[in-house]
């Protein structure tokens, strides 16, 4: 462009700016972001090593790793919503409804008793299925709040990967823990294993109580 000059082959700012800007034409990317690289690039590149080869290549490297460092935060928003998604929420409204019911069916057999069914194998029965119940207010929220955190952090850091313009903001963007919301989710996920359990144990301890 129309300032590319050189003095005994190296660049001047004004020089590294306009090679960035052709650089990023050619290559269809952004403009801001290649004219701040160039700048830093030319602030902290030693004298002798300003060449246009040299800018050229750095911004290939730093464009590559920035789309790369954005790539990998939308994947670990994708694992998060895999995680914690449609599926999982149903899965834990599926339990509490299998409690749910298995509580029902426990109050209505109480009320309608008769010797033949032992009171304390119903309340055996209910007591485990309440617990299923009241655990997945718990996990239902955790599971909720492991969601929101992991997809904002996820979705914060891609972004800034994305638009970083110096290896600086670049490496601040990753700065981050990629595990955020995985202590809500793992103790989301014990609940829901203590759910099965509970409902295992009040149909079971039922069908005995009724059956046997």
């Amino acid at each position: 462009m129309k300032r590319i000059t050189e003095y005994a082959g190296l660049l001047t700012e004004d020089s590294a700016v306009d090679l960035a800007e052709s650089w990023a034409l050619s290559h269809h990317k952004d403009l801001e972001r290649s004219r701040n690289f160039a700048i830093q690039w030319h602030q902290e590149t030693p004298t002798e090593e300003r060449d246009q080869e040299r800018l050229a290549r750095d911004l290939s490297f730093f464009f590559e790793a920035s789309s790369k460092d954005a790539l990998y935060w939308r994947s670990v928003g994708d694992f998060t919503e895999e995680a914690t998604g449609v599926w999982g929420m149903q899965a834990l409204k599926a339990l509490v409804c299998l409690n749910l019911t298995g509580l029902l069916v426990v109050i209505i057999l109480f009320y309608a008793n008769s010797a033949a069914v032992p009171v304390l194998g119903l309340l055996g029965a209910g007591i485990a299925f309440l617990v299923g119940v009241v655990l997945a207010i718990p996990a239902l929220k955790l599971t909720a709040i492991s969601r929101a955190r992991a997809s904002a952090s996820a979705a914060l850091h891609s972004h800034k990967a994305q638009t970083a313009s110096t290896w600086e903001q670049l490496k601040a963007a990753n700065n981050a823990d990629p595990n955020v919301g995985r202590t809500e989710r793992k103790v989301a996920t014990r609940m829901a294993l203590a759910m099965i359990v509970t409902a295992i144990i009040g149909c079971t301890t039922l069908i005995v109580t009724v059956w046997f």
